[in-house]
């Protein structure tokens, strides 16, 4: 049972004065705010001392200045409903009521469902914070099955592949704050999820724990490591199977767990025997030395947690899914699987099946999911199989056919899309197929803070409810205990701006379609508070009695499950699974190639998959490296978080830019085999001579909203630089690359 705790919100000296709790959502580890609020406006915002998740801890992307007159008090947030007029991506809007937008909406959809079935709809999501689920259970209900994001280079597919291995997804329960190890692979916490940052440096000088980094760039994490691997982007399988080949090899792994509860081990050891430290050394750019030092580090410190990471590569590209599952595969047999201080297996997903509403799709519409049979590790076919095991639910169609099937209507035509927290013309490889796949739809909706490049495509653009303007029952996602609950309250409502502010959020979006569309009954009423009731219904309690009563509440940690009577991992054979029986029956079902190991093979925009391009393309770029305070394509409006980052920025080593004859600050051009784009260079050693370390997502508000211009959307943005070829893509679940790409530089003429 979870352990509640009770706390008081503090008091206000100011009787003119309320404080409310909130959960910041900016990004995933939701720390635990005080709001205080004077005269219907926030006036201050800090971190609640009694929230047991971050203590009053909270970072600077909620500086009161920055933050309010950045996000919440933006000048140019939406306020009311818009609908397009003229041409498509002309600029040209009229103000309308929600209760016409939701009404034109709902025919539309209703008319193209009769013409060309309810598959013709999908859905894209960006970073998850929103209610996520809602959408699963809207489209599922509706009749389609396509749902997708960027989850494919991302969380998602740990999210998949780790229950391939163990039955459970443990790299985003990472027990920071008990590790005498923490590797951070791809992960510069400092400037993503600072609060994770604080656990490992509390750690750090309490504990006396270590620190091991796996990085291309010698970011801000790795300044402060142990010892720093400076990976070749790209290569991150690659390093993961070195570390497994130096583990057996000098006998370093857990021969109690490894005997006891885990299957397919001389298939690995022969599979890992193919990449001793030498070679490995000579693919990614890292001495066979320090390749040795840091495997024998993570199998001897214990315990140690290795929480999930991307910005190194290891979900993008054709190796993303052996270098997930190689990682799942050294938490296993170095004993650090669900050990205090490890990483920890939960449950399945906490949310009863009608917040999916998913045996509401038939058969004949799981098997039209976009990618079924191609990529089908994420999507229904790969769901369908794991959750003979692992009963969780978290499809993905694959995004560049998708975006394929909306342009040439290949296998069957998509017309109509949703997007919610997501910028798809930012956010996705191949900008201008992004491009010509929205302009080819029927119908294009945009729930949103702002407007941006993809709302300037759209037919409707709606003003969304921030995580201030909408209640909630609070859950940490990269969070070291296996819950954290918290309500909050809605502590600005959607009026208060005035007659011409009318924010929607989630819940109210979907319900307005849904009761539209014949789903009345399947909701649980018109406001958002009616689905927290519904939540928390299982532990007796209502979200307002939650907020008042309980404030807060932190689940007990529980280490070493397995160790329990009875216990089986939640995999077809009940054991970690080192070889996958998952991989292996997808491909005897598509007759597709699939590995059930781990393995290695050059990226496809490398020099070594093109020789031709060695001359052309000398250099080789990453993409993604966060910087505070923006969160991918977040925050470009005019105002005090982009005055401090006005122009985007590439990183290349002094020495490389001297060669080119390029200086601090010159604009250059970057490009590759797809396309160029423009940024401003700084010099700095924390790259590679060999890399250069390019700013991902960037638009510019300032500039024209009309197409083709979308606000700069093809300027700067390095998704322009990237190929989602299918055939480039990882043949498992269909991840495209974004680091390790050939690249050249050269500065701007002009």
């Amino acid at each position: 049972m979870a352990e509640n705790e009770n706390v008081e919100v503090p008091g206000c000296a100011d009787e003119n004065a309320e404080v409310l709790r909130a959960g910041c959502f900016f990004c995933h580890v939701r720390c635990g705010v005080l709001v205080t609020k004077k005269d219907g406006r926030i006036v201050d915002i800090e971190g609640d001392p009694d929230c047991p998740h971050n203590k009053g801890y909270v970072c600077s992307r909620l500086e009161k200045g920055r933050f309010l007159d950045g996000f919440v008090y933006n000048e140019n947030r939406l306020r009311r409903p818009l609908k397009r007029v003229g041409e498509r991506g002309g600029g040209q809007w009229e103000e309308i009521t929600w209760d016409q937008a939701f009404d034109e909406i709902a025919a539309k959809l209703a008319a193209l469902r009769d013409e060309y079935g309810p598959e013709m709809l999908a859905f894209t999501e960006g970073t998850a914070r929103t209610w996520s689920w809602l959408h699963y259970k809207f489209t599922n209900l509706f009749g389609s099955p396509n749902t997708g994001g960027n989850g494919t280079i991302c969380y998602s597919s740990d999210m998949w592949l780790e229950p391939c291995t163990y039955g459970g997804f443990c790299s985003d329960k990472s027990d920071w704050v008990n590790a005498d190890l923490v590797v951070l692979w791809g992960r510069n916490t400092i400037a993503s999820e600072p609060l994770l940052w604080h656990w490992v440096d509390t750690n750090r000088k309490e504990r006396g724990a270590k620190l091991l980094v796996i990085d291309p760039r010698c970011s801000e994490v790795a300044q402060q490591a142990d010892l720093w691997l400076q990976i070749r982007p790209g290569t991150d399988a690659a390093l993961a199977l070195g570390f497994i080949n130096v583990i057996i090899a000098e006998d370093l792994y857990d021969h109690e767990f490894v005997d006891e509860w885990c299957i397919g081990f001389d298939e690995l050891a022969a599979r890992a025997a193919e990449y001793p430290p030498e070679k490995v050394a000579e693919i990614t750019w890292i001495p066979a030395d320090k390749i040795i030092q840091a495997a024998r580090m993570y199998a001897t410190i214990k315990p140690a947690c290795l929480p999930w990471g991307q910005k190194g590569g290891d979900a993008s590209g054709i190796n993303a899914s052996s270098a997930i599952q190689a990682k799942a595969i050294l938490r296993a047999i170095t004993g650090n699987l669900d050990k205090k201080g490890g990483d920890q297996l939960a449950p399945p997903s906490r949310f009863p099946p009608a917040f999916y509403e998913h045996y509401a799709l038939s058969q004949e519409q799981r098997d039209k999911m976009i990618g079924n049979d191609r990529f089908p590790g994420l999507t229904f076919k790969g769901w369908d199989v794991i959750s003979q095991a692992y009963p969780s639910f978290y499809p993905y169609s694959n995004a560049p056919l998708l975006f394929r099937a909306m342009r040439d209507g290949d296998p069957y035509p998509v017309r109509a899309l949703i997007v919610q927290a997501d910028n798809p013309v930012m956010a996705f490889s191949n900008t201008k197929l992004v491009v010509e796949a929205l302009m080819n739809l029927d119908l294009l909706v945009v729930h949103d803070y702002f407007m941006t490049p993809t709302g300037a495509l759209a037919d409707y653009v709606l003003p969304a409810a921030t995580w201030l303007e909408r209640p909630d029952n609070c859950y940490a996602v990269m969070n070291h205990r296996p819950m954290y609950f918290g309500a909050q309250a809605r502590v600005i409502d959607r009026f208060e701006g005035g007659a011409d502010v009318d924010f929607r959020d989630d819940y109210e979006f979907f319900y307005g379609l849904a009761i539209r569309l014949g789903q009345e009954d399947k909701w649980w009423g018109p406001k958002a508070e009616d689905m927290l009731d519904f939540q928390l219904a299982p532990m007796g309690l209502t979200h307002e009695k939650f907020y008042n009563d309980v404030k807060y509440m932190a689940g007990q940690k529980k280490f070493e499950k397995y160790k329990e009577p009875g216990f089986k991992f939640l995999t077809p054979s009940g054991k970690v699974e080192l070889k996958s029986s998952v991989v292996e029956k997808l491909a005897a079902e598509t007759g597709l190639p699939f590995d059930p190991l781990p393995h290695f093979e050059y990226p496809a925009a490398s020099v070594e998959k093109h020789p031709e391009w060695a001359d052309e393309y000398p250099l080789v770029m990453i993409t993604g490296a966060r910087f505070m305070p923006f969160y991918h394509s977040e925050h470009r409006q005019p105002g005090p978080y982009r005055d401090l980052h006005p122009d985007p920025i590439f990183d290349i080593h002094p020495s490389t830019a001297v060669d080119l004859d390029i200086r601090d600050g010159d604009w250059c051009w970057i490009e590759t085999h797809m396309g160029r784009i423009k940024q401003r260079a700084r010099k700095t050693s924390s790259v590679d001579p060999r890399v250069i370390s390019v700013q991902h997502d960037w638009w510019f508000p300032e500039k024209e909203e009309a197409y083709p211009s979308l606000f700069g959307a093809f300027e700067s943005n390095a998704n322009v630089l990237l190929d989602d070829d299918p055939n480039s893509l990882d043949q498992l679940i269909g991840a495209w690359q974004q680091t390790g790409v050939a690249v050249k530089v050269y500065r701007c003429e002009d």
